[in-house]
């Protein structure tokens, strides 16, 4: 990939995994953060909600998510309507197996897990953040976040070309187009403390889900319910 990025757009979402599936249909979803076998041309869609609905079950059971025991279901993949950009090069060979990494012409979109991690301080107000690891912070689960960086530069020559916006990129209209069919199902996220305190999210959720996400672990854990 003969590019640098900086910046990143950002959006997330908890929604059931039937809802995700319908979202995600019209896309191809491809590994772009490690090298893939020979053979490889794009991931299985089920796959990815067959992992999706694990997580999200065991979110809304109430027990705790474990990265230790649940890691392999926190996949990462790219999201792209046109899969002839997502070529792959850089063959080499690794445990006696030759394998090939992403080589894209442009940006895919990245769909990550994310965490809300939550905390009461000793004023009682409530604190909430997306931006911690959810590989470090697992226990706060809470959907999917889309990525997709603002700023773009090519390689020109032995160097780079200036950084430019990714916004004329077909990508970024995939990224626009996916944000556009989640806000159609989903609202703001708005949890609440027992003695009141309102924290409006940056995490869309759709009806099915708020009808059951105040049983997940944290919240139960800090006293917390969905507004």
């Amino acid at each position: 990939m003969d590019y640098l990025v900086s910046g990143w757009n950002t959006y997330n979402f908890l929604l059931t995994p039937n809802e995700v599936e319908k979202i995600l249909e019209e896309y191809h979803m491809v590994i772009f953060n490690e090298h893939v076998l020979m053979d490889y041309t794009e991931s299985s869609l089920k796959e990815y909600i067959a992992a999706y609905s694990s997580l999200y079950d065991l979110l809304l059971s109430g027990k705790r998510i474990d990265w230790d025991r649940d890691y392999r279901l926190f996949l990462q993949r790219g999201v792209t309507s046109n899969l002839s950009s997502c070529t792959y090069g850089h063959i080499h060979i690794y445990e006696g197996k030759q394998y090939k990494s992403a080589d894209f012409r442009e940006p895919v979109i990245g769909i990550s897990p994310v965490a809300l991690w939550i905390n009461l301080g000793e004023d009682k107000k409530l604190q909430c953040s997306t931006a911690y690891s959810f590989s470090f912070y697992s226990e706060y689960y809470m959907g999917i976040q889309l990525q997709y960086p603002k700023m773009i530069q090519y390689k020109v020559g032995g160097g780079y070309e200036a950084l430019k916006s990714t916004r004329d990129l077909n990508a970024y209209q995939d990224f626009e187009k996916l944000k556009k069919s989640i806000k159609e199902v989903s609202h703001i996220l708005t949890i609440k403390t027992a003695v009141g305190t309102e924290r409006r999210t940056n995490i869309k959720i759709s009806n099915e889900v708020k009808s059951r996400l105040s049983e997940c672990y944290p919240f139960k854990q800090k006293g917390i319910t969905v507004k």
